[in-house]
């Protein structure tokens, strides 16, 4: 990673891109960039301002200006994450003509994203679900905003009109559960290979079984 400029080089170099461009711009983005570190290596309960503050090279008093309390800083952490990775599916998707050739360039940026950013990926997929109510809300209000992008596959032909309500939903939380179980066991050189299995299990429901095995597997 490159050598962070003045004041900035006596913080220890962390390993993710994003993490790494936080820690050079301001303050808050350095609490940020600090809260996801220690809340992927430690989780939410053993992150305390303390540990923040002292990793993000700040005083008390600079954290408590952007958040009021711990809590508030994991939520802004986890927006941070959430629209990084909204941000990449939809710039994948639109580089690409055809539903299941954007579905997949859209689930290729996401697991890119989880392989090389796996510090922020863990503290929103994995630990964000240890950190309570409103964490768990907005966990959820995220999940929700990725199902549009499934949708156009009810318009496929031969898709069938008895398709659940809920499928989309479905979709995106089997997605993410994959990608759960490899940053809670710290699998992450695995995390891109899941590709022809996610494709599979989400076209599936819209092309049919065969065909979209084919289709991940090509």
């Amino acid at each position: 990673m490159e050598t962070l400029p003045g004041h900035l080089q006596r913080l220890p170099a962390g390993q993710d891109r994003i993490q790494a461009e936080m820690l050079s711009r301001d303050q808050r983005q350095r609490i940020l960039a600090a809260t996801a570190e220690l809340v992927a290596k430690r989780g939410y309960q053993g992150t305390t301002i303390e540990r923040i503050v002292k990793r993000a090279g700040v005083s008390r008093a600079t954290f408590y200006e952007y958040f009021t309390n711990r809590e508030d800083c994991l939520l802004a952490c986890f927006d941070e994450g959430a629209t990084e990775l909204r941000r990449r599916f939809v710039e994948a998707a639109a580089e690409i003509d055809g539903w299941p050739e954007q579905v997949r360039a859209a689930l290729a940026a996401g697991l890119d994203f989880a392989a090389t950013e796996p510090a922020l990926a863990r503290t929103c997929l994995v630990e964000v679900m240890t950190a309570g109510p409103r964490a768990m809300d907005a966990y959820e209000e995220a999940l929700q905003s990725f199902a549009p992008l499934f949708l156009a596959g009810r318009e496929l032909d031969g898709a069938s009109a008895e398709l659940p309500e809920t499928l989309e939903d479905s979709i995106v939380g089997g997605i993410v559960w994959m990608v759960h179980q490899r940053l809670l066991r710290g699998e992450i050189d695995a995390i891109p290979g899941l590709l022809p299995t996610m494709l599979a299990f989400a076209l599936g429901p819209y092309m049919g079984e065969e065909s979209a095995a084919q289709f991940a597997a090509a």
